[in-house]
């Protein structure tokens, strides 16, 4: 049985590919979240890990406090939650920002960037396989978010100018 791993360092994506080879970004892992942690203690059958960035994890040699699992499940729940809203009800534009201010949120919460501020090294193919897109509306949508001044990405360093605007425009509920 595999035992969960933390994210030291990175930036991880489960994903599952179908049997003609298209593939579907489920879930990114950022550093100080956990994978392979679920409710039911058993392991996740429909999704690989891959690594984004240079990804450094460390396998738990024994489960984690279950306070920890508990709360850590709760946020994937709303990950998990937020990817289905933004997949079934959002457009393109509104999926994307609707992602920015996730990410921005979650890298917040473990401390490592500012929530309308922070590295962002995720490419165009890896942003469609995210938000159910083609790379090549990705491609226009960024550059519409530009030209409306909702973003500013440069260097792969990602400022939303007005998140709580956004946010509301999107729909975004914060997952905390």
């Amino acid at each position: 049985m595999l035992r969960p791993r933390l994210v030291v360092d990175g930036w991880g994506a489960g994903y599952r590919i179908t049997f003609d080879g298209r593939r579907q970004l489920t879930h990114l892992y950022l550093p100080g979240e956990i994978i392979g942690v679920w409710r039911s203690n058993q392991p996740s059958f429909y999704h690989s890990v891959m690594s984004v960035t240079r990804l450094a994890l460390i396998e738990f040699t024994a489960l984690p406090d279950s306070d920890v699992v508990q709360a850590e499940c709760a946020l994937i729940e709303r990950q998990l939650e937020n990817s289905i809203f933004r997949l079934g009800c959002l457009n393109a534009y509104e999926r994307m920002a609707h992602l920015f201010l996730e990410l921005g949120e979650r890298l917040e919460l473990r401390g490592l960037a500012a929530r309308d501020s922070y590295r962002m090294p995720l490419t165009q193919e890896l942003l469609a396989d995210l938000v159910g897109i083609s790379s090549v509306h990705v491609n226009r949508t960024l550059q519409q978010m530009r030209a409306d001044k909702v973003i500013r990405l440069v260097h792969g360093e990602l400022t939303l100018t007005d998140p709580a605007t956004l946010a509301e425009q999107v729909h975004y509920q914060n997952l905390h």
